[in-house]
């Protein structure tokens, strides 16, 4: 058995000489360090550029401005945008987007209702001494600044189209709308220029043959064909109602009087009219109505030998929906029984 100390094992622990000997790890830091060095410099020592920022929206923010104390309202409905170009070194410029830029308008010029040319500035939202803006695609933009009103207005039906939409032996009768009056709101500048809120009906492709009822577009007429265009521009309904028109249509037919019988026939009839045929209008909600108009009712069997005579007024005997286009009022009827 051997008295000699025992030797401990060394304990084995992180070494930062031993780690700058391994020539990989020192070659990986010096590259780290080389690029933030690289980036340091290339920050301070960018080239400036000019850049351009594309579709960035226009802001008109009325809120506090002599527009608001006059009572305006901003009727501008317009979603345009202008390009920006922006310089400055070139990691920062290229990094901007049209979130970072905001365009307004200087209101201070608005003396008056109507349509203002207003000067357009850009900025920064966050402020920076190294960028400038140094050309907009567009400097001034108009406005349209106004008293808001709202009016209501009678509908007035177009029904010049209306007959060529019509079928041969059809005629067009009249035309109702099912909402008279319309509300519109806008600038109170437009809204004094309206002389007129007339409705279009639309047609179908095919021609009609029977009462119908038809949408129709609402248009407002002004004064003269600006004042028109304007007016559509910015005026516009107060509730989104769909407005339609009835189209009431006849058709033109000729009846043959007739009479009707009744019972067992004992002897030879013989019928006869002051008339040969009827010219009359039929309401074509009330179709279908037949060719022959019936003018009376006989019993056979209560019909003496002999000629018998009958005027017979055509209001009494006329159908719902059927008016009478010739100069008749009666006719007269022979029944002659042998």
């Amino acid at each position: 058995m051997s008295n000699s100390p025992e030797k401990k094992e060394a304990r084995k622990g992180f070494s930062f000489r031993k780690l700058m000997d391994n020539n990989k790890f020192v070659f990986l830091i010096s590259l780290i360090i080389a690029f933030f060095i690289w980036v340091a410099v290339a920050m301070y020592k960018s080239p400036e550029e000019s850049y351009t920022i594309y579709n960035v929206p226009i802001t008109i923010s009325t809120e506090n401005s002599i527009v608001s104390q006059k009572g305006y309202t901003n009727f501008w409905q317009s979603d345009e945008k202008i390009d920006v170009t922006v310089t400055g070194p070139r990691y920062l410029v290229t990094a901007l987007t049209a979130d970072d830029l905001l365009v307004s308008a200087n209101l201070n010029t608005v003396d008056s209702a109507g349509i203002s040319e207003l000067d357009l500035k850009v900025s920064l939202k966050e402020n920076s001494t190294e960028i400038t803006i140094s050309e907009m695609s567009k400097t001034t933009i108009e406005v349209y600044f106004d008293v808001e009103s709202e009016k209501e207005f009678d509908i007035v039906i177009d029904s010049n189209q209306i007959p060529e939409h019509i079928a041969q032996d059809y005629d067009f009768e009249s035309a109702e709308l099912t909402v008279s009056t319309v509300a519109l709101k806008g600038p109170e500048t437009e809204i004094n220029k309206i002389v007129s809120v007339v409705a279009n009906p639309k047609f179908p492709a095919e021609l009609m043959y029977a009462t119908q009822t038809l949408e129709v577009d609402l248009s407002l007429e002004g004064a003269s064909a600006a004042d028109t265009v304007s007016v559509n521009e910015y005026v516009n309904k107060v509730d989104e109602v769909d407005y339609f028109v009835k189209v009431n249509i006849s058709r033109t037919a000729q009846l043959v009087p007739d009479v009707a019988f009744t019972g067992n026939k004992m002897n030879d009839v013989i019928v006869e009219y002051d008339v040969e045929q009827i010219g009359v209008k039929i309401d074509t909600e009330y179709e279908p109505v037949a060719d022959k108009l019936t003018l009376l009712t006989l019993d056979y069997q209560a019909i003496e030998a002999g000629e018998h005579k009958y005027r017979v007024k055509l209001a009494d005997v006329l159908p719902s929906g059927v008016t009478v286009t010739d100069e008749i009022d009666t006719v007269e009827v022979t029944v002659t029984v042998s």
